[in-house]
């Protein structure tokens, strides 16, 4: 594998990863998402500050900036699976707020949308139940992250390379949750209604 194509492809990713969508929606509307609810930088805390409309834009920003990428490598004939690794770690790791960012479910399936769509809609599905049936956003995440990689490599129309970086990246979602499954052992882990903010 052509080591320039992988490079190009995981700087690609990160410029659009870092992009701290959800972040700037909360400053435009007067919340630092740094310092109120969870201080995540991501869509959830998004939605717990400002309701379930902001959540939803804040999760579709999110899921783009790692659609884009994978479709930019298609099209450029690079390395889409580091594409999405790229987005996902410039997400997770965002510099501009010493490598502590979001937790990298929405981009993840931004870039599981653009390289294995069918597997992709079975753990939205997933994340759906799970959310619906526990209102923990957090185990319906790690669900999502859970199933993804097995789909993957039960459905998805694509090579080896891609399949391990969708199961790497599915672990790096579970240790971003590290904090909240240690919440929800201590069953101090909030649940999360949207539709309770106006």
């Amino acid at each position: 594998m052509n080591i320039t194509k992988i490079l190009l492809s995981l700087i690609i990713g990160i410029l659009f990863g870092i992009i701290p969508f959800s972040y700037l929606l909360g400053i435009l509307k007067g919340v630092d998402l740094k310092k109120t609810g969870s201080g995540n930088i991501g869509a959830t805390n998004l939605g717990r500050s400002l309701g379930l409309s902001y959540f939803i834009i804040g999760f579709l920003l999110d899921g783009i900036k790692g659609l884009v990428p994978v479709l930019i490598a298609q099209h450029y004939n690079l390395v889409q699976g580091f594409a999405g690794a790229g987005a996902i770690l410039g997400h997770v790791f965002n510099p501009f707020f010493g490598f502590k960012g979001g937790k990298g479910v929405s981009t993840t399936i931004g870039v599981a949308l653009g390289i294995v769509p069918t597997p992709f809609l079975i753990s939205l599905v997933v994340w759906l139940i799970v959310y619906l049936g526990t209102y923990f956003v957090s185990v319906a995440s790690i669900s999502l992250a859970i199933v993804l990689p097995i789909t993957t490599f039960l459905f998805g129309k694509t090579g080896l390379v891609e399949k391990i970086l969708i199961l790497a990246i599915s672990i790096l979602i579970i240790f971003s949750h590290r904090s909240n499954i240690k919440r929800l052992f201590n069953k101090t882990e909030p649940k999360t209604f949207f539709w309770g903010k106006k």
